[in-house]
């Protein structure tokens, strides 16, 4: 389990502001895996406004 104490340790190292971040990030990337398919469907909505179709 070293690098689980590698990681525990740099976490604890950030500061409240990067810590936060980290979070967000990782809460962001999990909505955008359960809602894939919203996602795809949203970016090819916005490729093909901007291509006029």
């Amino acid at each position: 389990m070293k690098w689980f104490d590698k990681i525990k340790t740099w976490y604890a190292a950030q500061t409240d502001t990067t810590k936060a971040l980290l979070w967000i990030g990782l809460v962001a990337v999990i909505g955008i895996l359960i809602r894939w398919n919203a996602v795809v469907e949203g970016i090819k909505h916005g490729f093909s406004f901007y291509s006029g179709k």
